[in-house]
């Protein structure tokens, strides 16, 4: 007598039911990586606030410290994963994405059940993080640093890979002309009136995504961020950049600093989405004149519909204004200190 319990069917359904299982698991695996802070899921019944919000990156606009940060961060997922039975078939840096600048992993479908034999993303992971990391630090990291990785590739069995991948990109020091302290003790100018009338434009509009231009020559203080607002700060500098980027990394996180080193982020990033308001205010972030002027206007034409600006030259005030009124319509002019001017220009 045949057992009652076991009903033949069709190939199609026990695929089905197969596919069901894994997608299970993996969704399981998957709540365990955003439960530990590892992965970015929104919640689909309240929206996040400005501060939660994912905020849109490339790793082209990445300094060294953040390549770093975010290569350790793939190996945690990694390793968290391998608890579960599941592995990274893909270490890409693309779904590798920051939340101020708190990193998250953002791929589910990067996921796969573990099988016996090396790491299936490893590959990816070196091509993305280790080789561009190798490559900004001293040349004599070359060998102490490629060693070990090399030997584990024909003897996988016989190490931790991931203790010993995070271990080598732990290690790494990149070369620097900078220290991080330093940011704090440049004589710089506070933002002053520029930042109360951009914060009453960004009241005013409701903005939840601000962008604020920070250029190589500034010699002003960077804006406090507001409450509920996420906020993108464009650097000219790398190391204005790295800087900033450490210091909000120890602090509250609520900024992402990405280093500008194309000159038009949005071409840089064509997945970043548009910002509502954005301000280029205090002593040198906006060029007062010339072809620095028109490349200025011409990067951040699309990335907001306006934009809160502060003019800082001495004589040349007409003909900044000729050259503003070419692709943007001026909305209002306020003077914020002797030689200063903030205006606020919108997309014509």
């Amino acid at each position: 007598m045949a057992n009652a319990g076991v009903i033949p069917g069709p190939e199609s359904a026990r695929l089905l039911l197969r596919a069901q299982r894994r997608l299970a698991a993996r969704e399981e695996a998957w709540a365990r990586l955003v439960e530990a802070g590892l992965a970015w899921q929104p919640d689909p019944l309240q929206p996040p606030p400005g501060t939660a919000s994912l905020l849109l990156s490339s790793p082209s606009e990445w300094t060294t410290e953040h390549l770093k940060d975010a290569a350790l961060h793939v190996l945690r997922v990694e390793a968290a994963l391998r608890e579960t039975g599941w592995t990274l078939g893909s270490a890409a840096a693309q779904w590798v994405q920051f939340v101020g600048c708190r990193i998250r992993w953002i791929s589910q479908t990067a996921l796969r059940p573990r099988k016996p034999g090396p790491w299936p993303g490893r590959q990816a992971f070196f091509d993305a993080f280790l080789r561009p990391l190798l490559a900004r630090c001293p040349d004599d990291a070359w060998w102490r640093g490629w060693r070990r990785p090399f030997q584990s590739l024909f003897q996988w069995g016989a190490r931790d890979e991931i203790a010993e991948l995070e271990s080598l990109a732990a290690s790494l020091t990149p070369r620097r002309r900078w220290a991080p302290w330093t940011a704090s003790v440049l004589p710089l100018d506070p933002p002053g009136l520029a930042a109360i009338l951009a914060r009453e434009e960004a009241q005013r509009r409701g903005a939840r995504l601000i962008y604020e231009w920070r250029s190589r020559q500034t010699g002003s203080a960077p804006l406090r961020p507001w409450q509920g607002v996420a906020w993108v700060r464009f650097h000219e500098s790398e190391e204005q950049a790295a800087a900033d980027y450490l210091e909000h990394r120890a602090s509250l996180g609520c900024v992402l600093p990405l280093w500008n080193r194309c000159g038009e982020p949005m071409a840089c990033c064509p997945r970043r989405p548009e910002a509502d308001l954005l301000v280029a205010t205090g002593r040198g972030n906006a060029p007062a004149g010339g072809a620095a002027l028109d490349l200025f206007l011409r990067a951040i034409r699309p990335m907001a519909p306006a934009a809160v600006i502060e003019y800082a030259g001495e004589d040349r005030w007409e003909h900044f204004l000729a050259r503003v009124r070419r692709e943007f319509r001026l909305a209002w002019v306020a003077e914020t200190g002797p030689g200063r001017r903030a205006c606020l220009i919108e997309r014509a």
